[in-house]
Formats: C-alpha cells, sequence, structure tokens
C-alpha cells in the first residue's frame, strides 16, 4: 500500500510540475502530451510489479484468503490508477484544446500521432474503451476545427471577402454545420466557376479527414 501511495503522490506531483511549465511555455503542448502519456505507462508497469513483490510474500497456510483480500485491495488500487489516469487525460486534452495562435501543420501532425500512440498504450494496460475512444474524438475535433480554418481563410484569399460574405449569408449562421458548409461551398463554387485546386484539396481533406482521422499530405 506504501508503494501505491508514493507513485500517487509521484504522479501528481509530477503532473503539477509540467502543468507549471506548460502555462509558462518552458515546454510545448506536444511535449506535456507525451510526457503525460509515459506516466501513464508508469504508473500502471509499478502496480504490476507491486503486484508481484506481494505476491511473493505470501507463503503462509491462508495463502488462498490472503490472496483473495490481495486482489480486492488490488481491484481498490487500479480503480484509484485508472481516476488519476483519467484526470490525466482530461488535463492533457484541455491543454491540447486551448486555442494556440502558433497550430500549424507540423502540431497537428503531432497530435495526431500522440492520438494513435496514446490509444496504444490504453489499450495495452486494458484501460477504459470509452475513455480511449474520447482521446480520439477530442484530438479529432481539434484536427477538424484547423482544417475547417484553414478552409475558410483559403477561400477568403481565393474568392474574395465579397464573394465569401455573400456565400456565409445564404443562410442563418445557426442552421451552418461544417458537413454543410463543405457541401455548399463546393457547390457554390462549382456554379460560379471560382473553384481551384487548393481550395479542391482543402474541401477533400476535410472530408478523408472525418471519414478516416487520417491527414491527407499536400502534393509536392
Amino acid at each position: 500500500m506504501s508503494m501505491t501511495i508514493f507513485i500517487l503522490l509521484f504522479s501528481v506531483g509530477f503532473l503539477a510540475l509540467l502543468g507549471v511549465l506548460l502555462q509558462q511555455k518552458k515546454i510545448r503542448d506536444v511535449v506535456f502530451a507525451t510526457l503525460v502519456a509515459l506516466l501513464v505507462v508508469f504508473d500502471f508497469a509499478l502496480l504490476s510489479l507491486d503486484k508481484i513483490y506481494l505476491l511473493h510474500q505470501e507463503q503462509d497456510s491462508q495463502y488462498e484468503q490472503t490472496l483473495l483480500d490481495y486482489d480486492s485491495q488490488i481491484a481498490q488500487q487500479v480503480a484509484t490508477y485508472q481516476q488519476l489516469t483519467q484526470i490525466q487525460l482530461d488535463m492533457t486534452l484541455q491543454m491540447l484544446a486551448q486555442s494556440n495562435p502558433l497550430e500549424n501543420e507540423a502540431s497537428i501532425q503531432q497530435k495526431l500521432k500522440w492520438r494513435d500512440d496514446i490509444q496504444q498504450q490504453l489499450t495495452g494496460i486494458n484501460f477504459d474503451a470509452t475513455a480511449i475512444e474520447q482521446v480520439k474524438i477530442k484530438i479529432d475535433q481539434l484536427a477538424h476545427q484547423y482544417l475547417m480554418e484553414n478552409l475558410n481563410q483559403q477561400l477568403r484569399q481565393s474568392i474574395g471577402h465579397r464573394n465569401y460574405s455573400e456565400f456565409v449569408r445564404s443562410r442563418p449562421r445557426s442552421q451552418w454545420t461544417d458537413e454543410l458548409f463543405v457541401k455548399e461551398v463546393e457547390a457554390f463554387l462549382n456554379k460560379g466557376k471560382l473553384m481551384e485546386p487548393d481550395i479542391k484539396f482543402a474541401l477533400t481533406r476535410v472530408r478523408e479527414f472525418d471519414q478516416s482521422g487520417v491527414l491527407m499530405q499536400r502534393p509536392q
């Protein structure tokens, strides 16, 4: 149990330190996310070693009952670690979701790589499937938002503010969804013969990512 307390205190302290460094911009958000992922694996590895060590200490006649009691204790510890890991994940995703004016292609690619890595690690330790899916959903939302912002910027530069405003005002703001926007703007550009290769690629890129979760590479 002392090992459990040590790991818990260490993890909380280390996570707090990383949070301070991130707020002070001493480390980048992707570095923060990677270190949190390593901390998750570290916690569960130590928990497993702690269980193995204590099992080797139980050699008396009450071994079976002791084992049952210990398994109950381990179940409580695992629940505690899952709660801690969930807090770590929530904090990491919250940090990553903060508006970043320096967001670019490379940083989005790094976040998607972190998404894949942390999903694999959490699956390997039988973490809650719903929580794992939430990681994918939230990181995908970040990437989708980046692609939509990039598309809108390209549209304003390509067709001009007047044409862009005309299109946007064609529906009440409350009716627009990203999916509808992509569909309608493609029809608008084709009808007005305003479609350009870069815009067409940006539209395709949004659709492809929403379907597959994979970011299409820009043509060389």
